[in-house]
Parts: C-alpha cells; sequence; structure tokens
C-alpha cells in the first residue's frame, strides 16, 4: 500500500514554482505562470511571440501588421487601442493575469495594476545597451514563462544565422566598406539610425561602418532634414519601409542629386521594426541582406 500511494503521488500534477522576475521596480513575484497575457506595445508583443506565446491583446494592430509583420500577429489577439493610451475598459473585459509593457509611467501602472500584476521594463534608454537590454528581458519572460530553455535556444540559432548572413555576404560588404540606414518621414525629414540601435548593430554585425553615424540616445535615432543625407555619399543608403514621405519628394531636385540616389546606392528595404525585442538583430540583418544582395543591388 505504501508503494501505491508513492506511485499515486507521483502521477499528480506539480504545482509550477513561483517565480521572481526583475523589472524596472525591483523583484515582482508570480506564484503561477501567467496565461492571459497583454502586451502594452509592439516591443513586448514581440518578445512574447518570440516565444511562441499569443499575447491576449495587443494595441494598434493593424499597423503592427503594415510596420512590423515579423513575427505576425495571430489573429485571436485583441485590439485594446493605442501604444500609448490603452483602453482600460477594454484591458479589464480580457482579464488578463499579467500586463507586460516597456517604458510605462508611475500613474499608467498605477492604473493597470488595478486590473492585473504588471511587469514594466525599461526597454529603450541612453544609460544601457538597447540591444544587450532586449536579450536580458527575453531571457528573464523565458524563465517567467517556463521557456528560458527555448529562449536560449532561439537566441544561440539567431547568433549562428547572423553570422551565416555576413560570410554569404562578404563579397558585397568588401567592396561597400559602408552603409546608412534611415526612414523617410514627413516634411522632408528622415530617421536616421545610429548608436544603441538595433540598425547600427545589424550594420555591424554584416561588417558595414555607418556612413551616417549619430550620438547614443534612447532610441538611437535622430531627426535630419532630407539634404543632410547628402553626406552619404558611399556605400549603401538603406531606406527601411514604409514612408511617411510626401510621394512629391522622390520627384524633387533634391531628392535626385542626392550622391546616393543619383549613383542607385539608395536601395529599399522591407518591413522591420527597428524598436523590437531580442530577435529584431536577427530580422535587421536579414533585411539589411535581401535588400544589399538584391536585383537592385
Amino acid at each position: 500500500m505504501k508503494y501505491l500511494r508513492v506511485l499515486i503521488l507521483s502521477l499528480l500534477p506539480v504545482a509550477a514554482e513561483a517565480v521572481t522576475i526583475e523589472d524596472r521596480r525591483g523583484p515582482q513575484d508570480f506564484q503561477t505562470i501567467p496565461q492571459r497575457v497583454v502586451a502594452l506595445d509592439w516591443t513586448m508583443a514581440t518578445q512574447l511571440l518570440d516565444l511562441d506565446l499569443a499575447p491576449i491583446g495587443a494595441p494598434e494592430i493593424e499597423l503592427y501588421r503594415d510596420w512590423v509583420r515579423d513575427p505576425a500577429m495571430p489573429a485571436s489577439v485583441q485590439e485594446i487601442g493605442r501604444r500609448d493610451a490603452p483602453d482600460l475598459e477594454t484591458l479589464a473585459r480580457l482579464r488578463p493575469d499579467a500586463i507586460i509593457g516597456c517604458d510605462r509611467s508611475a500613474d499608467d501602472v498605477s492604473s493597470l495594476e488595478r486590473i492585473a500584476p504588471v511587469l514594466v521594463f525599461d526597454c529603450f534608454s541612453a544609460r544601457h545597451d538597447n540591444i544587450a537590454e532586449a536579450r536580458r528581458i527575453y531571457l528573464a519572460l523565458g524563465a517567467l514563462f517556463d521557456r528560458e530553455r527555448l529562449a536560449m535556444e532561439r537566441l544561440a540559432t539567431a547568433e549562428s544565422e547572423i553570422a551565416g548572413h555576413a560570410a554569404d555576404i562578404a563579397p558585397d560588404v568588401a567592396q561597400l566598406g559602408t552603409a546608412a540606414v534611415v526612414r523617410l518621414n514627413g516634411d522632408a525629414t528622415a530617421w536616421v539610425y545610429g548608436s544603441n540601435s538595433f540598425a547600427e548593430a545589424a550594420l555591424e554585425s554584416l561588417g558595414l561602418s555607418n556612413t551616417l553615424p549619430q550620438a547614443a540616445s534612447r532610441w538611437g535615432v535622430a531627426l535630419r532634414p532630407v539634404e543632410e543625407l547628402a553626406s552619404a555619399d558611399r556605400g549603401a543608403l538603406l531606406a527601411i519601409l514604409p514612408h511617411q514621405a510626401d510621394p512629391a519628394l522622390f520627384e524633387s531636385p533634391l531628392w535626385r542629386f542626392l550622391p546616393a540616389v543619383r549613383d542607385a546606392r539608395y536601395l529599399e528595404v522591407d518591413p522591420v521594426w527597428s524598436y523590437g525585442g531580442a530577435l529584431a538583430l536577427l530580422r535587421h540583418v536579414r533585411a539589411f541582406h535581401a535588400a544589399l544582395s538584391g536585383p537592385g543591388a
């Protein structure tokens, strides 16, 4: 009988151990693995999806599908409103057992905690390396959801794939030597990526220097007038889609006489989100590799 009791006990489900996760405020305790999770922003949505976890809610889903695309947002995910101001009534109706977001104010966190436990991370800051912090958060979420091994495997696979892209494109890189990455904005301006950005880290991973270096900042990007793109007088000028520029810009003398445009060194890059999670670096490398080795290169 004693052995029978031991056998029965061994077959009973074991409750998951409590997990403590460090967020911006310090240690946060979870007694069980959250099952119904809301992502307050696209950064956290990508981190969850890259752990094979679909949030029950996320913001601005249609825009996500235009600007982020990969990882794909499942049809099951419910719209919660704007990234900077989620609809609290919608959140409450979803009955989450965890709400996860980046860079939220103390007042926002206080309001959200009336609905469910909150994890809030400083994802982007001039005081830290954004790429390293994305990896740290990804591994922390892996621990919370009992997917730490998966997270480590995904990161290792990403490093291996990045090395493969770099080796494959090495002859082109030797010829180019340098590149700049921009997003074309309205009012004849462009966001130019520099230090502390996934875009510059991807260039470096491929062996390219940044033709238009920018000082390290919270977002790793600086808004510049389009005419400053004339300084990209060598290497490729990579413009990430979709554009927000007025279509008339592309017919203007200013545009046509930019050295990169005039010399056919201007290349468009398929949409990739520059403020994503840990695997955003790999996605930038893939996108840049495709642009630099494609028919337009």
